[in-house]
């Protein structure tokens, strides 16, 4: 996967079950950087021994190269297993990249989603940390938490932002409210040999207003690029999102006031971005995280090579809720995009 902004441009490279993969970037300054701090946010994308998690552990430790021009980091796969795509040879997986990339160039070898693979999240982690780290040395802070799994709510933003729900991502990345029935929700659909999918959601703060290219170089549509880049993530959402087009505008405007001879905008229903510009309140917005699609229940698919319709049951090691670990992903999404954007403002 590619991605190029104004100031960052970077490459994540690899397949799920290559003996590597990495991440190559140019644009973003050097920062310093606390390696503790660093596996600590890789830990929060690692798989565990937990019931939303896959069985498939891989010690995910970066290696590092910074120059003046480059920043590189690769990481090892230790504990591949292809060979639980034995039987699905030519047979594309319901809802996973696998037909669309047959499409594209005629591959009947799907094992572990090739470059479609969530695993390359890790290294784009890797990179988000660093943009973190640069916008952390400005006085910005981006947090994200898991606000919904299945049918179960948690807390959100729209509700009103709180210290609690911004520390939620640096104290475990569930949302302060109902995590134990959250994570009953995904016990219940792993029990079922099924999965399911959840919202994240994520806040900025201390960004400064005034900041983007205006409508063709939106901040809501950089932002949204590279949340897109994560294969899970089916929608995103600014402020109050799709809830504004039940609304009127009365209801749905942000009034403005002067308070202590400063402009305020008195609550943030749009977000914190206005035409495309950041207007100086906290950045907040919503990901919809799709369930997983590998699931061993019994589905339909096809079969390529034979051209008959087969029912298929996926075996391998997957993620029963794919939403806790794609948490720190999302910061990481934010962070690159906001990161380029303040760039582009201090050149």
């Amino acid at each position: 996967m590619k991605w190029k902004g104004d100031r960052i441009a970077f490459e994540v490279y690899g397949t799920s079950h290559a003996p590597e993969i990495g991440v190559k970037a140019t644009g973003l300054p050097a920062v310093a950087f606390d390696i503790v701090g660093l596996r600590d946010f890789m830990d929060r994308r690692r798989a565990k021994k937990a019931a939303y998690s896959t069985p498939r552990l891989e010690a995910d430790e970066p290696e590092i190269t910074l120059s003046e021009k480059e920043f590189c980091a690769v990481i090892k796969n230790g504990n591949v297993k292809s060979s639980d795509y034995n039987e699905l040879y030519g047979i594309p997986r319901p809802s996973h990249a696998d037909y669309a990339a047959h499409l594209m160039d005629g591959r009947l070898d799907f094992s572990g989603g090739g470059e479609f693979s969530g695993r390359l999240t890790a290294p784009l982690c890797v990179l988000g940390y660093m943009a973190k780290c640069y916008l952390r040395g400005r006085g910005i802070r981006v947090s994200a938490w898991v606000s919904a799994v299945g049918t179960v709510k948690g807390a959100t933003y729209k509700s009103g932002l709180t210290e609690e729900m911004l520390s939620a991502g640096e104290k475990g990345e569930w949302s302060p409210l109902h995590k134990g029935e959250m994570l009953d929700e995904i016990t219940r659909a792993a029990a079922d040999k099924d999965s399911v999918g959840g919202r994240i959601e994520c806040a900025v703060t201390g960004f400064p207003g005034g900041i983007s290219g205006g409508i063709f170089g939106s901040l809501e549509g950089k932002i949204s690029s590279i949340l897109y880049l994560i294969p899970a993530v089916k929608g995103v959402e600014f402020g109050a999102g799709f809830d504004l087009a039940a609304m009127r505008g009365s209801v749905a405007n942000d009034p403005l006031r002067i308070e202590g001879g400063k402009v305020t905008v008195i609550k943030n229903d749009a977000g914190g971005i206005n035409g495309g510009v950041s207007n100086g309140n906290a950045i907040t917005l919503g990901v919809s995280v799709r369930p997983t699609p590998s699931i061993a229940m019994k589905q339909q698919s096809v079969d390529l090579v034979k051209k008959e319709n087969v029912d298929i049951s996926i075996k391998g090691r997957h993620d029963a809720c794919i939403v806790p670990r794609a948490v720190p992903v999302v910061e990481a999404a934010v962070a690159i995009a906001l990161a380029d954007a303040l760039l582009e403002e201090e050149k």
